[in-house]
């Protein structure tokens, strides 16, 4: 089943002492099948992006194709490995997830996630992600 939805993405970012948030609003699609999908265009500094989140009850994925292509794989409690793709090649990162809630409504539901990111050994940054979507 595929139901248009409207779409808030909250995420912040923490890299040192610099902490920075971004908000955005768009419209999207929910898709439920074996897993929950949530699919949505992101531009970012003029790069667009076409995002799925995929949910399920082991854990979320985030899949970023387009200008770049980026496979994040969060597990509440575990640390994986992330590919970054960009015209330069490809960088690789751990992912150590701290938390994933999954919230549902009869019209929508919101994730949130808190990871960290590290290149090899360096911590990147702290990121905190939250996807609110409701049937339009």
């Amino acid at each position: 089943m595929e139901q248009q939805v409207a779409i808030q993405i909250h995420q912040v970012v923490k890299q040192g002492d610099t902490k920075t948030q971004y908000t955005h609003k768009t419209q999207g699609v929910r898709i439920q099948k074996n897993a929950e999908f949530i699919r949505y265009e992101e531009t970012i500094e003029n790069t667009h992006v076409n995002v799925t989140v995929k949910i399920t009850n082991d854990g979320v994925k985030i899949i970023r194709k387009g200008d770049v292509h980026m496979t994040l794989h969060l597990l509440e409690g575990q640390q994986t490995i992330a590919y970054y793709h960009i015209p330069e090649g490809k960088m690789v990162f751990k992912v150590q997830t701290l938390r994933v809630l999954h919230f549902l409504s009869e019209t929508g539901g919101k994730l949130k996630l808190h990871y960290k990111l590290y290149q090899g050994e360096e911590p990147i940054g702290t990121y905190q992600y939250e996807l609110t979507y409701e049937e339009c």
